[in-house]
């Protein structure tokens, strides 16, 4: 809006002077309501804010985990008891003391209240998306957790956290994928064996089962790079997010060693 109102502004006052001075003025009025507007925008705001102060950047990520947990749990208009059990079973695997667990089932509980705006942590988190990409893939593969959590997943459910992941700049192909190796994890947590199904192994390597030798390495290593704790630490991770790094490259590890195995 600003821009086209520095072109209006300098193209009136140009108009009382000459056709050169009209296009000039026009252009610097454009130019000058462009960079005004970029000023305003919020999502410009909190990118210079977030890549300054690193520790608030951490506690935007801290917050927005368990607030955006909360939210997806209740997006089809009900927490389930095993969405509940899931959202234990995360706050377990993330080693929180009492007063840490306290907090994180606080930020839960606000993130599924009917009154919050999932805008208010969506905005400050897309403005930093693009620079930190692998940071924001970890942070959808632990909301996909309780997207998964009851086992099936229909436009209720599956919707919002598309949505999601698309504001955060994730195509809906790459969300998907995203569903399907977090959810191939989940049935191997939740039975009472340890081993990779060949299909569940390819479904968290995101390749398909007729792929080349090649092709699986390439995508073993991309995988493991994308969640490599010391890569992630660097970029400003929480603690939370190191752990679940850490638990995702060790399942990428025994999918890898599962479907090399079956090809030998």
């Amino acid at each position: 809006m600003a821009k086209w109102l520095g072109l209006l502004v300098g193209a009136l006052i140009g108009n009382s002077l000459n056709t050169a001075a009209l296009v000039l003025l026009s252009i610097g009025g454009y130019i000058f309501g462009a960079w005004l507007e970029r000023r305003s925008d919020p999502i410009v705001r909190h990118r210079k804010y977030l890549s300054k102060d690193h520790e608030a950047f951490r506690h935007l990520l801290h917050q927005s985990t368990f607030l955006m947990m909360g939210y997806l749990a209740k997006a089809d208009g009900r927490v389930s008891k095993k969405e509940i059990a899931t959202a234990e079973q995360i706050f377990t695997s993330f080693n929180l003391d009492e007063s840490g667990r306290k907090d994180a089932i606080r930020l839960f509980n606000a993130g599924k209240h009917s009154e919050f705006q999932v805008e208010t942590i969506l905005q400050p988190l897309s403005s930093v998306a693009r620079k930190h990409r692998n940071l924001i893939r970890v942070f959808l593969e632990i909301q996909a957790r309780i997207v998964v959590a009851d086992g099936h997943m229909n436009s209720s459910t599956r919707r919002p956290f598309l949505g999601v992941a698309k504001r955060l700049g994730f195509s809906e192909q790459v969300s998907a994928n995203i569903l399907r190796q977090i959810g191939a994890k989940e049935e191997i947590r939740a039975s009472t064996g340890s081993e990779y199904t060949l299909e569940q192994a390819y479904a968290l390597l995101e390749v398909q089962a007729d792929c080349s030798d090649k092709e699986l390495k390439q995508a073993y290593r991309h995988a493991m790079s994308d969640h490599h704790p010391d890569k992630l630490m660097s970029e400003g991770a929480t603690d939370e997010m190191i752990q679940a790094a850490t638990e995702q490259t060790q399942a990428i590890q025994v999918a890898y060693q599962a479907i090399v195995e079956s090809r030998n």
